[in-house]
């Protein structure tokens, strides 16, 4: 078996491109409309790409009717591309499928521009495709993804600009550039800070920071404000001030420094990323991870710094863009996407210059892990008190439990024939995760069901009313804009008024209500991710 797998991965990584592509295609094929879009983020932007492609809403966003700021429109306008070719649903799970593509791509294209063998690129992406992270959001409408891949590209061309020996001219200036700010106009900020912090923090460790201090980078620097200034200017044309001050008053200054939502503390990250990076985050216990505490570690990192190569690029990378999210108030776990090329490629490095003993021990604690995560799921599914019961678990468990058998006992052939076993043993685990597993859990992730009933009685002449919910979470399956409020006397006063209306609140308002109109009658609740919503409705069917 060792030597069947090492010369089929010898084979594979003379192809990395094709195949890293064909595992991908092979993950998501088949689960391209396996399931409802679930609460919250799916529905949110099922119904933002739908006001672009069919209420116009190209240049500034909208929600449930209104303007939103959130988001800059490129993801939407990447959807928009596909929808051509795929129809809605399905076309969120294409555009999730082909943004991984485009992260395993520009994995392998930073590879290239680090000047590193195809086979780091390609363990690299294998190394991707057994963690669990990134394998979930293959299957998730986001734009983080996409967002990740287009900032891994800018530092890929700012390495060729001012990597050792600056060999690449004018044009990767302009190219990275270019990608920070086509990142900045998919997700925010973050898109064009990622890129300039990693050279920024190169440079300087090298003592070459003039280096950024040229006519080119200014030129960069120019076209990249210049994009963002002309989505900005046409946005303000569109919305008004309002509207821009709520992009860069509330939707950046306020989520930096005391945000509104998704505050967390400084460890954040430091809670967040090691579970992120399963299994991959136990391989240092196997390493001598010791000596980086020993001041002869950093006496000779210093004393080399002037020739440090890409390896420093990777760290760089990684350390300040992690340190900096740290200080963020606002935090969220898919933050931490743009780290994990880096940790792919510097963990590939890792792998392969394991030592037999050493890899023998990462294999067995690895395969150790899987059956343990094995084992916790029939327990996971007892325990957790889900008001639906999940399907295919037990096939889930046989597959993770047999793939941790497989990896022991590999656990004697080196690095290449276990990770190419786990890479197609995961991907065999995946399918009936996510065609029988998730979708078995859409009556509790998804607003479909709801969202659905709110639509047949708008079909019979009813007003859609929603009382103090996330916004725009029901408006996709409603086929409608709801009015939503979080003033429970203009509920009260649009029930008095109207003859006929359907109310969705939560449960604990709807008891909470006094003096509730006696009109308004409760006749559905759904438990969506934990909230209990409730249906009401004057004269309800």
């Amino acid at each position: 078996m060792r030597d069947f797998l090492d010369r089929t991965y010898g084979i594979l990584a003379r192809h990395p491109w094709w195949t890293l592509g064909l595992l991908l295609a092979a993950h998501t094929a088949w689960t391209m409309d396996c399931r409802a879009l679930w609460f919250s983020d799916e529905v949110r932007y099922a119904n933002a790409f739908e006001n672009v492609v069919r209420a116009g809403k190209w240049l500034v966003l909208s929600l449930n009717g209104q303007p939103y700021p959130d988001k800059p429109p490129l993801y939407f306008w990447f959807l928009a591309l596909l929808h051509t070719i795929s129809r809605m649903p399905a076309v969120f799970f294409l555009g999730a499928a082909l943004s991984g593509l485009a992260y395993l791509f520009a994995t392998l294209g930073l590879t290239r521009s680090l000047e590193r063998p195809r086979d780091a690129g390609l363990t690299a992406g294998l190394i991707l495709l057994t963690n669990f992270v990134f394998i979930g959001l293959l299957h998730y409408s986001r734009m983080d993804l996409l967002f990740a891949a287009m900032i891994l590209g800018s530092q890929a061309f700012f390495y060729k600009a001012w990597g050792p020996g600056g060999r690449g001219g004018q044009r990767p200036v302009l190219a990275g550039f270019l990608l920070a700010g086509l990142a900045t106009l998919t997700k925010g900020p973050l898109g064009f800070l990622f890129p300039l912090l990693t050279a920024f923090c190169y440079l300087a460790w090298r003592g070459e920071l003039r280096r950024m201090a040229d006519r080119t980078t200014l030129k960069g620097l120019g076209l990249m404000l210049a994009l963002l200034l002309a989505w900005l200017l046409a946005a303000l044309a569109v919305e008004g001030t309002d509207f821009i001050q709520d992009i860069l008053g509330k939707q950046i200054v306020a989520r930096a420094t005391n945000t509104f939502h998704h505050k967390e503390p400084f460890w954040y990250y430091f809670l967040a990323l090691p579970p992120a990076w399963l299994p991959w985050i136990l391989l240092p216990l196997v390493l001598p991870f010791w000596r980086v505490f020993t001041p002869e570690f950093w006496k000779t990192a210093w004393n080399g710094r002037r020739q440090a190569g890409s390896r420093a690029w990777l760290w760089c990378m990684i350390l300040p863009a992690f340190i900096f999210l740290s200080c963020l108030s606002g935090k969220v776990f898919v933050y931490i996407l743009p780290l994990f090329a880096p940790l792919a490629l510097l963990t590939a490095d890792a792998l392969e210059d394991l030592d037999w003993p050493r890899a023998r021990l990462f294999w067995v604690l690895a395969s150790g892990f899987l059956l343990l995560l094995a084992l916790a799921l029939p327990v996971a599914e007892a325990l957790l008190p889900l008001p639906v019961a999940p399907r295919g678990v037990a096939l889930c468990t046989v597959l993770l439990a047999a793939t941790a058998i497989g990896l022991f006992l590999l656990r004697r052939d080196g690095a290449r024939a276990p990770l190419l076993f786990l890479t197609l043993a995961l991907l065999v685990w995946s399918l009936p995760l996510n065609r029988i597993t998730l979708p078995s859990l859409d009556d509790y992730m998804s607003p479909k069901r709801q969202g659905s009933l709110i639509r047949a009685y708008v079909a019979e002449g009813y007003k859609p009313l929603a009382y103090d919910i996330y916004s725009g979470i029901f408006t996709y399956y409603a086929g409608t804009n709801l009015l939503e409020t979080s003033d429970l006397t203009k509920i009260t006063a649009e029930v008095e008024e109207t003859p006929k209306c359907v109310l969705v609140i939560r449960k604990k308002h709807w008891d909470a209500w006094e003096n509730r109109p006696s009109r308004l009658v409760a006749f559905d609740e759904q438990n969506i991710a934990g909230q209990v919503y409730v249906l009401a409705a004057t004269a309800p069917r």
